[in-house]
């Protein structure tokens, strides 16, 4: 009987050292695409902030430490960053318009993220003097 039981046991144990491991984190399928655009041109390589899960507007004074995450726009004034959690989000995006006085342009929008309504987010983000 003891033989059997430590089979037993031991088929288990191999059944169960065979096993993948359980992932460190699950990836999540979300994602927040801007074009920053002033007027109607694109404004290239400006910097957007992303402030998490806040209703409150965190203002353009922040340094960059107070935001949870930053990206990069491309040379078309369009970029993404992801994964990016659920809730209801902030971006502060800070540019450089050559065409316009003052050169120095920035602007803001709320957005929220939803796996299950909307997991992906495309949109224009209006920035201006």
């Amino acid at each position: 009987m003891k033989r059997i039981s430590l089979i037993l046991v031991l088929a288990i144990l191999a059944q169960m050292a065979c096993r993948p491991a359980l992932p460190d984190e699950v990836p999540l399928p979300t994602k927040i695409c801007v074009r920053t655009q002033h007027h109607t041109w694109p404004i290239p390589n400006a910097m957007v902030y992303v402030k998490y899960n806040t209703d409150s507007f965190p203002g353009y004074d922040k340094p960059p430490s107070y935001f949870d995450a930053s990206f990069k726009t491309g040379a078309n004034g369009h970029g993404c960053i992801e994964p990016v959690p659920e809730g209801r989000h902030w971006l502060i995006a800070f540019g450089y318009d050559s065409l316009y006085f003052p050169h120095d342009v920035y602007g803001s929008m709320r957005v929220e993220i939803s796996l299950t309504y909307k997991p992906v987010l495309d949109t224009i983000l209006y920035i201006s003097e």
